[in-house]
């Protein structure tokens, strides 16, 4: 693994929510595979972990494509969310990924969130983590229409920070969220539960 990166330069710091900023990945986990045991339906865990960033809807749809049919999505992504919001009290930060947030943030860097949650999750979350006076602005599934791996969410947090994307750094931890920050235009860089993996990851 090579030295951390030199942020320096940019004028904020984007990070991903779950896997990147917060260890919810597991609780993930939990939900999913408990609501569709309770459809008769038995899933890999691994690949919530693969569709990490994507939004609930788009989960359901993959599954729906590989014959896990849900019929009422909306009824059973709110399911989700609750057996999800069940477990927040186990939720915790990675603790390296806050301390660089927090040590950008004292330091005048503008910090955003984007992340394939929804917006409910999000202002829970950051309150419950003591992270809302951290964040400048949040962009969650509920405030755009295509999720990642589209880059629209780090674009949206990239505007209402009022930056341009090459003025920024994202964070994050899933193939589709690297591929939505770098397709936006934006640096990235690779963590790995909670420690850095690999970056600066450069737009093409």
């Amino acid at each position: 693994m090579d030295s951390f990166p030199d942020l320096s330069s940019y004028k904020a710091l984007i990070f991903d929510l779950d896997g990147t900023l917060i260890n919810s990945m597991p609780l993930h986990v939990i939900a999913w595979t408990t609501v569709y045991k309770e459809r008769g339906y038995t899933i890999d865990p691994q690949i919530i972990y693969d569709l990490g960033g994507m939004s609930s809807k788009d989960v359901v749809m993959y599954f729906n494509n590989h014959g896990l049919h849900i019929n009422d999505v909306d009824a059973f992504v709110a399911r989700k969310v609750e057996v999800y919001r069940s477990h927040f009290d186990k939720l915790h930060t990675f603790k390296p990924i806050e301390k660089i947030l927090r040590d950008a943030k004292a330091s005048g860097k503008l910090i955003g969130v984007g992340t394939g949650t929804q917006r409910i999750n999000v202002d829970t979350i950051l309150k419950l983590l003591n992270l809302t006076d951290c964040v400048d602005a949040s962009v969650s599934a509920s405030e755009v229409t295509r999720h990642k791996p589209f880059p629209d969410t780090f674009l949206k947090a990239a505007e209402l920070l009022n930056v341009k994307p090459s003025e920024c750094v994202v964070f994050e931890d899933g193939p589709l969220g690297i591929k939505s920050a770098l397709d936006g235009g934006f640096d990235c860089i690779e963590v790995e539960n909670g420690s850095f993996k690999r970056g600066i990851l450069k737009p093409e």
